[in-house]
């Protein structure tokens, strides 16, 4: 299984950087700017050996954090909840490592997943203004603190 999991780290370590996103422990990938802090999270579940992953905004507006954990920040999402049915069930098997897949083919759902569903949307998030745009642009599925929508709505 570590074999496995190895193949998913390293694939989100070649897609983070050519973000600029730089990894801690393997699980945590961070890109810092003024405004705002974007961190991408692989999630182990507790029941098994699959995993997940999560992206996440911390508005530093409303404090300041350099490595913020994923559930704590102000806008959140699974990447694969953005995705369509088909991509997001190839991306949740590719995650699981009791599915049968070539090392190549769930390195390449990954890294194609987690590239436009993840890194590359969070990328775009250099301010809160384009944090929140994003997170419109992706409802539903885009959690946001509501202390970020209520001053959003305040300016």
């Amino acid at each position: 299984m570590s074999e496995g999991r190895d193949i998913i780290v390293q694939s989100l370590a070649e897609t983070a950087s050519r973000y600029g996103f730089r990894g801690v422990r393997a699980t945590n990938y961070y890109r810092e700017w003024p405004e705002a802090v974007c961190v991408l999270n692989l999630q182990k579940s507790a029941w098994g050996p699959q995993f997940y992953l999560n992206a996440a905004i911390w508005l530093t507006r409303f404090g300041a954090e350099r490595r913020p954990k994923e559930h704590k920040c102000h806008i959140r999402w699974r990447i694969n909840s953005l995705m369509g049915d088909e991509q997001s069930k190839a991306f949740t098997e590719a995650l699981n490592l009791e599915h049968p897949l070539p090392d190549d083919r769930r390195s390449s759902l990954i890294k194609a997943g987690v590239d436009t569903y993840g890194f590359r949307l969070l990328a775009r998030c250099e301010t809160e203004q384009a944090a929140l745009q994003i997170a419109d642009e992706c409802e539903p599925h885009v959690m946001v603190h509501l202390k970020a929508r209520i001053q959003e709505k305040a300016n």
